[in-house]
């Protein structure tokens, strides 16, 4: 199994959650993965904000790479300074984590790396 979780920031976004949650699944909905979006308030440097956490659970061919190239792509769309994710793999008994802070092309104020402290996890619902 392996998946990926975004967090997309909203205070600066031009659209709404439901407009994101929308974009999100619209885009990423495929036969070979699933979408789950999730409304959280996120602490970051500059304050609270609430924040989108979405995870995709992949199918054969998303990588860490696919994690990257998704993140700058929401960066543009979302109008965001950046977008953290989180790719977990799991090969056996081994566990692949790539953590990334991914900048905006467009950015060119100070760049931070992946901060844990401020990552939002996907909270599996439990019944």
């Amino acid at each position: 199994m392996k998946y990926t979780t975004f967090n997309i920031g909203l205070n600066n976004n031009p659209f709404s959650y439901e407009n994101v949650a929308k974009i999100i699944i619209g885009s990423f909905s495929t036969s070979n993965e699933s979408v789950e979006v999730q409304l959280s308030e996120g602490e970051y440097k500059e304050g609270a904000e609430p924040t989108a956490v979405v995870k995709v659970v992949h199918g054969s061919y998303q990588d860490a790479i696919w994690a990257q190239m998704m993140s700058k792509t929401l960066c543009g769309i979302c109008t965001q300074e950046c977008i953290p994710y989180r790719y977990v793999e799991y090969q056996g008994d081994e566990i692949i984590m790539v953590d990334e802070l991914v900048y905006n092309e467009n950015f060119e104020g100070e760049k931070y790396d992946f901060d844990e402290a401020y990552f939002i996890g996907f909270a599996d619902k439990v019944n």
